[in-house]
């Protein structure tokens, strides 16, 4: 009887995936993507960390921009203004030669200014630098009707009588001007004349390219000014590529330029700045500083290359590390069956090995171990990946901060004399102001501003420089500080003028006799190299009737004319009216 066994059909046997196979797919697999989200999640916060210090860069450009060019201006009308009241104007004759001789030795020291004169109460030009315009009339003109009444500070404008009389630009631009003026009065206060200065407007343009030639040449960075109604002022060459009737920049549709705007056709990362008004006619100014956003996300680009190519070698490694330990892990296995395989086609037990088992077990465990040692190893390389990504987003942020410190330094503090400047001291006098309507009439104390003047310091540059000039004003500023409290602030008002406020006064007694102490140290005072130097002080005390710091800061600077005019080193105090 033949053997049931052996007449028994065999099964057949199904196409499956080794055991290597599938191995070395699910650890290759697994380790991709271990890579590939830890990877991506690194790559992500390097690129959002250099996205958000390229924006940063723009807007402190536009920022700093803005404040230079806001300071400049309003230094510029000051002179004016002290022009206007000097002695040899308001007492002498108009058309006297030495008129003259002060307006070219102001234009000597002045370079954004074309043009200097004095013009009498009916626009005839009197005398001016160079002789130009004189005996010409300027009546009709838009500086001579404002200044009449008041300081004038116009916008810019294309040259009309001395488009002529001035060298035409080397680039070939037009040549155009921003106005200057401020009426001449005499001691009664009846109109004289109008002294008036036409500043350069690639003065202007020179100011803020200064401020985008701080980044490096391929950077792209652009600096653009525009009007109150959207004109482009700067630069020259997008003005006149636009048409006669589209010189007004689109605006974006959240109404101002920040982030990523598409200018002219082409994407930007853009930051708009007002130019706050310090003068005494808001021009409505702004700034826009662009960037392309090709050149401004070229290092995020670079990085994310720099990424992939990493990501690639590691995907490499760790796939070959794969397959390695895939063969490790699977022989065993295929030992065993292949024993299996001669038992079934042998139909007889082999011989096994002592302890066989035992043996294949420590070998799938080195076989694990060695896994493992591989996995540990693409995570150190993994780990000091990122330590090296972290190293570099961590200098650049402090070097971020450091930029960002010295721009704060320089926005509040004068570069000369290292006080206060005139920005900081405004943010200081809102915040005395705000105190003092809160808690000023409980309190019974409120603060007080000083405007404190060197005497004759223009006769101080004219005799000895500007370089004696600057040390003293240094050393007044040494003096002014020793002569205060820790809480009072000394701030540079502009030119050889300084402030200080002084919060939580009892009385007017003790304003005048902080503003004795120090017109009298300085009175005191040793000026190596220049001889003695007198000071002449205007003060005044806040009031709940001002409406803002303004008044205040009035107040003190018509005390400091009365000091001026009252024959100079001395105290005036001035009262609310």
């Amino acid at each position: 009887m033949p053997d049931s066994h052996d007449d028994a059909p065999s099964r057949p046997v199904r196409r499956l995936p080794s055991l290597r196979r599938k191995l070395s797919l699910v650890l290759g697999g697994l380790a991709l993507l271990i890579l590939t989200l830890v990877g991506g999640y690194l790559g992500w916060m390097a690129t959002r960390g250099l996205h958000e210090a390229q924006q940063t860069a723009v807007r402190t450009t536009a920022q700093f921009a803005a404040e230079l060019l806001a300071s400049e201006l309003r230094d510029r009308e000051r002179e004016i203004e002290l022009l206007s009241a000097a002695p040899h104007l308001v007492e002498g004759a108009l058309d006297a030669p030495g008129v003259r001789g002060s307006l070219e030795r102001r234009m000597a020291q002045h370079d954004e200014f074309a043009w200097m004169g004095v013009a009498s109460a009916d626009g005839t030009v009197l005398q001016a630098s160079g002789g130009q315009l004189v005996g010409r009339s300027v009546a009709d003109r838009p500086w001579f009707i404002e200044g009449r009444e008041h300081t004038h500070v116009g916008d810019v404008h294309e040259a009309k009588l001395l488009a002529s009389l001035v060298p035409a630009r080397p680039d070939g631009e037009p040549t155009r001007f921003i106005d200057f003026a401020a009426p001449i009065r005499d001691r009664t206060g009846r109109l004289r004349g109008v002294v008036a200065a036409h500043a350069q407007w690639h003065w202007v343009v020179g100011m803020v390219e200064s401020v985008t030639r701080r980044h490096s040449p391929d950077s792209g960075m652009e600096a653009l000014i525009l009007d109150r109604q959207g004109r482009v002022l700067y630069p020259q060459a997008l003005k006149v590529a636009q048409a006669a009737d589209a010189r007004v920049l689109p605006r974006p549709a959240s109404g101002r330029f920040e982030g990523r705007h598409d200018i002219d056709g082409q994407p930007y990362l853009t930051w708009e700045e007002p130019v706050q008004a310090r003068t005494r006619a808001d021009l409505g100014w702004r700034i826009v500083v662009r960037q392309p956003l090709a050149l401004a996300l070229r290092p995020v680009r670079e990085l994310q290359r720099e990424l992939v190519l990493l990501g690639l070698l590691a995907a490499a490694a760790l796939t070959l590390a794969a397959l390695l330990l895939a063969r490790r892990i699977s022989r065993p296995v295929e030992q065993l069956a292949r024993m299996a395989e001669r038992v079934q086609a042998e139909r007889r037990m082999p011989e096994f090995p002592d302890q066989a088992a035992v043996r294949e077990l420590a070998r799938l465990g080195d076989a694990m171990g060695g896994m493992a040692r591989a996995l540990l190893a693409t995570e150190r390389e993994l780990r000091e990946a990122n330590q090296t990504l972290d190293a570099q987003v961590a200098q650049r942020t402090a070097e971020l901060q450091a930029a960002n410190a010295a721009l704060a330094h320089l926005a509040t503090r004068d570069p000369l004399t290292g006080l206060h400047n005139r920005r900081s001291l405004d943010a200081r006098l809102a915040e005395a102001l705000a105190l003092d309507r809160r808690y000023g009439p409980q309190s019974g104390r409120v603060h007080g501003l000083l405007l404190v003047d060197a005497d004759h310091f223009k006769r101080i540059n004219d005799e000895f420089g500007h370089a004696a000039g600057d040390a003293v004003l240094r050393q007044l500023a040494t003096v002014l500080q020793s002569c205060v409290r820790t809480t009072d602030v000394v701030a540079r008002f502009g030119g050889e003028e300084f402030a200080v406020l002084l919060p939580e006064l009892a009385d007017a007694r003790e304003a005048m006799r902080a503003a004795e102490k120090i017109r009298s140290t300085v009175a005191a005072a040793t000026f190596p190299g220049v001889g003695p130097v007198t000071v002449s002080c205007g003060v005044t005390l806040a009031w709940p009737g001002d409406v803002d710091a303004q008044a205040l800061v009035e107040r003190a600077d018509v005390a400091l004319y009365e000091a001026k005019r009252g024959g100079r080193n001395m105290v005036v105090l001035k009262a609310a009216s």
